[in-house]
């Protein structure tokens, strides 16, 4: 279950990563006025990647509860190594993802509300790129632990 799990939550944010790699480019478009502001590309995107943002929050919640129960026995000093990487999925990238929610929450609020076309851009720009940079810094910082 663990494996499948883990799995899902890789592929996701995969999916993540592209959705939001492909707003801030159209974004990009959209403040320097190469492209118009779109309904399905700039509002029901930005849901999507919101949405997969959630799946991925409850899908780590999933994987934290399963995994802690396998906590206790890193907490010696021949496991000291393995505990780090279990405190980093625990507490940095927790904080992290938390934070890369909120600014794609932030953004799909604004995309939502604000009625300038050029302002849409600005924020989906801003809140979903530094959703997107979080995720990327997350990740590797686990490939640079684990090489």
């Amino acid at each position: 279950m663990y494996s499948a799990i883990l799995i899902s939550h890789i592929v996701i944010s995969i999916l993540l990563i592209l959705l939001a790699i492909y707003i801030v480019i159209r974004s990009l478009f959209g403040v320097f006025g190469k492209v118009n502001f779109s309904v399905f590309q700039d509002i029901k995107l930005p849901i999507v990647a919101v949405i997969f943002l959630y799946l991925e929050l409850i899908l780590g919640f999933l994987l934290y509860a399963i995994y802690i129960n396998k906590l206790e026995v890193l907490i010696t000093q021949e496991n000291a190594n393995a505990y780090f990487s279990a405190r980093f999925w625990a507490v940095e990238h927790a904080i992290l993802m938390l934070f890369a929610i909120i600014f794609g929450h932030l953004g799909l609020v604004y995309a939502k509300n604000l009625e300038d076309d050029g302002q849409k851009f600005k924020k989906n720009l801003l809140y979903f790129g530094l959703s997107f940079v979080l995720i990327f810094i997350s990740i590797t910082m686990n490939m640079f632990r684990n090489a």
